[in-house]
């Protein structure tokens, strides 16, 4: 199961997988740092460029932009080095106005479900001390291990690189 987001590209709604949207939004952050400094009219066109090739794709609206449809796109539109060199440094706020710097659980690192790793990624600690606090706490208060649980449940798993 994965998790959806809506969202409007160029004034059309698109159904996007959570993987496919942090995809295509690294990939249009990318070439906004690589424009003029006000060059918002090169940005709307390829927003509109990339709303035509999902449309093209993924005719229906009730089906889902998966990271495979977002890949082949960006193939299309080039990379982001084919835009010029960059101006201005990595900026995650530019589109949507949100950080996304966000809790996940990890692919790689994991022991059980990757909680504790990706607790630890968020906070910037090391992962091996996340778990020891975890297992000390769950024998010290059983409440850890639902809230453990239900992390393990509700958290989304990292988006591929």
């Amino acid at each position: 199961m994965k998790e959806t987001i809506n969202v409007n590209i160029a004034g059309q709604a698109f159904t996007m997988d959570m993987d496919a949207y942090s995809a295509l939004t690294s990939y249009l952050d990318d070439i906004s740092r690589r424009l003029p400094e006000g060059d918002t009219e090169t940005m709307t066109d390829i927003e509109a460029r990339v709303a035509e090739l999902f449309r093209e794709k993924v005719p229906s609206p009730m089906m889902v932009i998966t990271y495979g449809v977002v890949r082949n796109t960006m193939n299309q539109i080039g990379r982001p080095e084919d835009f010029g060199a960059a101006n201005r440094p990595l900026n995650s706020t530019l589109r949507g106005g949100k950080d996304e710097h966000r809790l996940y659980r990890s692919r790689k690192d994991r022991s059980i479900a990757g909680v504790c790793a990706g607790v630890a990624k968020y906070f910037g600690l090391e992962a091996s001390m996340v778990r020891i606090a975890a297992i000390l706490c769950i024998f010290a208060a059983g409440a850890t291990l639902w809230i453990y649980l239900i992390l393990w449940a509700v958290l989304p798993y990292e988006p591929e690189a």
